[in-house]
């Protein structure tokens, strides 16, 4: 049986305020969560602040946050801060959102962590702000043994009702509900555990959906995905809207075992074909209609070929969505593509780390845009070990690995910033994480998105 204890989600309210589902999602006998904020702005950010809120949307700020930090608090440029959320004396056991404050550009992302007898382990990033409706291009139950929980925020200033309509990749419908969600907080729904109407037990569904909530308000969500037997886990952060062209920064095929999968989603009306082409020219495609508006792409079945590579999505001018999902058997991490025109001279990584407690991250960035760059790559702390990479085409990618920065020390954990040397050119970045040493317990491995700026 799951107990609950911590969960939060984040929101990226506009310039100065980001909500955030801080993650410690109901994964493992009990969970923790931590959420790692970034100052992405022009000057030091002399005020942030943490503000929790319960499920009944009541405002939690402590005075003080884990190792004597005080709340609010400042961060230099490009600094970052890691909020251990179980940390915070004054801070009850219970599930949260996160409301997150400051005076300059913040960003933030969550890590979630269930422990028990089997581990799990996810990360997602924060939002730039909310919609309704609101869309998630992968939702899973009862499929192969994984179940998606929802975790749904009202980033409004009103209670709201919230509706997740869940459509199978076969046509079958169904439909998760919750009433009065009060602004700021957040409602979840763990498939494990509830049925959606219009499923029953015996449901098998790959799917997508679309969150909408009443009364004029805007949520935004996230899904943690697991497969219980195993610890396997995929968190990804939904979608305000999509895109005629999507990036995708790395996607693998038997790549040190690592396979790569893409659910991609239409959100218009009609008959759209997907068309796929891989860094190397290598091409893919899928159709979505109405009945069945998302599709998988298994990469090994797409790309024989073994190997790392980025890839173009083009649904030839209708607009979707799409999230890009990486498994070795043991583990399991997705982030979310890229939407053309999204992508920034400038991108802010919250966190990245060399042996943190045995945690290892590397980061990828695709040059998004036509005009070809090299990027510079800058770690808090070290701006006099900055460098530039080799120059990268429109398409290229570079996997930058922290374990082979010999200037940084075992034990480091900070935030990144990448800038393209050229005017105009447009970069978009992911991360992943791994822990070596706890693989034998459940998974621990996990990505999420760049903040681009």
């Amino acid at each position: 049986m799951k107990r609950f204890t911590l969960i939060s989600l984040f929101v990226v309210l506009a310039v100065m305020v980001v909500a955030v589902i801080p993650a410690a999602a109901q994964l493992g006998e009990t969970d923790v969560s931590s959420f790692t904020v970034q100052n992405v702005g022009t000057a030091k950010a002399e005020m942030v602040q943490i503000t929790f809120v319960t499920e009944a949307g009541v405002e939690i700020t402590p005075t003080e946050l884990n190792g004597g930090q005080p709340n609010p608090f400042s961060l230099e440029v490009g600094e970052s801060f890691e909020v251990y959320v179980p940390g915070i004396a004054d801070l009850p056991s219970d599930r949260y959102s996160v409301v997150i404050s400051a005076d300059q550009q913040v960003v933030a992302i969550a890590n979630l962590v269930g422990q028990g007898k089997v581990n799990f382990n996810g990360s997602y990033s924060g939002f730039s702000g909310g919609s309704s409706p609101f869309y998630m291009p992968a939702v899973v139950f009862n499929y192969y043994g994984w179940n998606s929980l929802i975790s749904v925020q009202n980033v409004g200033t009103d209670p709201t009702d919230v509706t997740v309509a869940i459509t199978c990749n076969d046509g079958t419908v169904g439909t998760l509900s919750a009433t009065g969600v009060a602004a700021k907080s957040s409602v979840h729904f763990d498939l494990e555990t509830v049925i959606p109407t219009g499923f029953t037990a015996n449901t098998k569904c790959n799917g997508s959906a679309e969150v909408t909530a009443t009364n004029g308000q805007s949520v935004v969500a996230v899904d943690n995905q697991t497969a219980a037997a195993t610890g396997n886990t995929q968190s990804y952060s939904g979608f305000v809207s999509g895109g005629s062209i999507l990036y995708v920064p790395a996607i693998y095929t038997d790549y040190y075992g690592w396979n790569s999968s893409i659910n991609v989603r239409k959100l218009g009306a009609g008959n759209v074909t997907v068309d796929v082409t891989f860094s190397d020219n290598e091409t893919a495609s899928c159709a979505l209609t109405d009945a069945t508006p998302s599709c998988l792409l298994y990469i090994p079945g797409e790309h024989p070929g073994k190997g790392y590579f980025g890839a173009t999505l083009d649904a030839n001018g209708a607009e979707i969505i799409a999230v890009v999902n990486a498994a070795n058997g043991k583990q399991a991490q997705t982030y979310n593509a890229v939407v053309d025109g999204t992508g920034t001279e400038t991108v802010g990584i919250p966190s990245v780390m060399k042996n943190y407690y045995g945690w290892n991250t590397s980061f990828t960035c695709q040059n998004v845009g036509a005009t070809a760059t090299t990027l510079k790559v800058a770690y808090d702390g070290y701006a006099a070990n900055a460098y530039d990479t080799a120059e990268l085409q429109m398409g290229d990618t570079v996997e930058v690995v922290q374990g082979g920065e010999s200037f940084l020390p075992n034990g480091y954990q900070g935030g990144t910033t990448v800038t393209a040397n050229t005017t105009g050119a447009s970069v978009a970045c992911i991360v992943n994480f791994n822990n070596a040493g706890l693989m034998k317990t459940g998974d621990w491995s996990m990505s999420y998105n760049a903040f681009n700026k």
